[in-house]
């Protein structure tokens, strides 16, 4: 092995270079800079796709809502029906049990008013969402904040 063969470099210090690589090689800002403008691209046909499916799907929407409308009429009478079915048996279980049609017609009287009652808290639980109560309460508790504090200012001004 002669002196040629040993790396003399010391340590921290960068070796020489091949002459032929100085001219290829670009600074590191040129690749971050177009690496940056790859991802620019990627983001942009990204954003561009997805308000292509946003609409398709929003026009899936709009065509499949009327169908969804004809749907629930449909049903309506077909639950109204299954509930006077319902009703029926449970007159029926009633009549078998007791012999008396009487207490076969009060249990499905009973069954109507229960399925009343129900759905009379139903109604005032959602209209008592729909006055937004949290909001309300967020948006008095502020105004109530902002008095307190310009109440404090003005005695203070005093």
């Amino acid at each position: 092995m002669n002196n040629h063969d040993i790396n003399e470099t010391p340590l921290g210090a960068q070796a020489p270079q091949e002459e032929g690589s100085n001219q290829n090689a670009q600074p590191q800002w040129v690749d971050d800079l177009e690496q940056t403008l790859l991802l620019g691209k990627q983001f942009s046909k990204f954003a561009i796709d997805l308000m292509d499916l946003a609409g398709a799907e929003l026009l899936l929407a709009v065509k499949s809502f009327p169908k969804l409308i004809m749907l629930w009429l449909l049903m309506m009478p077909i639950i109204l029906l299954s509930w006077c079915a319902f009703s029926g048996l449970i007159a029926w279980f009633v009549f078998a049990l007791s012999a008396h049609v009487g207490l076969s017609l009060l249990a499905v009287f009973l069954l109507q008013i229960l399925l009343l009652i129900s759905c009379r808290w139903l109604f005032v639980q959602y209209r008592k969402r729909m006055t937004l109560p949290y909001t309300r309460d967020q948006i008095s508790s502020f105004m109530r904040s902002i008095n307190n504090e310009f109440n404090e200012r003005h005695s203070t001004e005093k």
